[in-house]
């Protein structure tokens, strides 16, 4: 069996993830086998309750970004009663543990489960866009209040953190060499756009802070008419609007997408201010998630566990940036 192959990294991180346990205190514990994409992820049930576990393999994944993802979660979670998955210290009141297995070391993390579907691609409800603007809005207001913590380390999503040759949480180097020179030129066009968008707006407060990074409906939990935002794994610096980007830039072929847009802006102006301006970017910055997403696929395209998906998602990409270019 091939060593890169998904089936073993599944059995690897396993392993991993059974050692990782014996740095908590749980008890009659029974490890379930979620998905491996980015990360391989398990349901842990314990005497103490349920966990979500996760064995991280990206690029970016060290255990200081990792345990700064973790402090983010923790301080949001202790803001107005809100709720979220929160992370779990370990015996050496850490959040993340180096585990090794089979001579292979990765980093792993605990967060606390919610019993709670989530909302996923079948929306019925126009109104959840509205709740989830307020939502992002809350979430913008709060990290910009934040004492960052010292050590605190996330990446930084601007023009070279999406898309620049370093970008696409590390992929874009490789993710480039995979796509003809006119597609490229196209990725090139949008790029010098962001670096113009930078030299006029700057990074400041009221533009630009921490950020979610992947907040679309599939990574939130609706408990108990609650939106609970989960998945943290792409949080780091960029500009608040890219994170209304990223909404839109998932649901831009529904037919409803010009209602959702409104509900969303519409929920978000409710709680933040969102000046003309900067909402006259969304294409540009919904064009820089196209390429970052494609990118990131290209770069990982050889893996086993992300080839099928990236042959089928990366010419969805392409096509959706051409598709709003002209309006970028």
């Amino acid at each position: 069996m091939n060593k890169d192959s998904s089936s073993q990294q599944v059995t690897i991180n396993s392993e991993i993830a059974r050692n990782a346990i014996k740095q908590y205190d749980f008890n009659s514990v029974k490890l379930k086998f979620l998905k491996h994409l980015e990360n391989t992820t398990f349901k842990l049930s314990t005497e103490q309750g349920n966990f979500l576990l996760r064995v991280y393999c990206g690029l970016q994944n060290t255990v200081q970004d990792i345990e700064s993802e973790a402090k983010i979660i923790e301080y949001l979670s202790n803001c107005n009663n809100s709720q979220y998955q929160k992370p779990i210290y370990n015996n050496s009141h850490n959040f993340v543990s180096m585990v090794e297995a089979s001579g292979i070391a990765k980093p792993v993390s605990i967060l606390s489960w919610i019993d709670s579907p989530i909302i996923g691609n079948q929306v019925n409800d126009l109104s959840l866009f509205e709740q989830l603007g307020k939502l992002v809005a809350h979430i913008h207001n709060q990290l910009a209040n934040w004492q960052k913590p010292i050590n605190f380390k996330r990446p930084m999503f601007d023009a070279d953190g999406l898309i620049g040759s370093n970008g696409a949480f590390g992929y874009a180097n490789l993710g480039y060499k995979y796509f003809d020179n006119q597609t490229v030129s196209l990725f090139e066009s949008v790029y010098q756009r962001l670096i113009d968008f930078e030299a006029v707006n700057g990074k400041q407060k009221n533009i630009f802070g921490i950020i979610h990074g992947d907040l679309h409906l599939n990574n939130v939990i609706l408990h108990q008419n609650t939106l609970i935002p989960i998945d943290f794994d792409d949080s780091g610096w960029g500009y608040y609007i890219y994170d209304l980007a990223v909404i839109l830039a998932k649901y831009s072929e529904m037919a409803e997408y010009s209602k959702i847009k409104t509900s969303l802006i519409k929920g978000y102006r409710s709680i933040k201010e969102l000046s003309i301006e900067i909402e006259n970017k969304l294409s540009l910055f919904m064009a820089a998630r196209y390429i970052c997403l494609a990118l990131f696929l290209a770069g990982k395209s050889e893996e086993e566990s992300i080839k099928q998906t990236a042959l089928e998602y990366i010419p969805s990409y392409v096509a959706k940036l051409k598709d709003i270019i002209a309006y970028v």
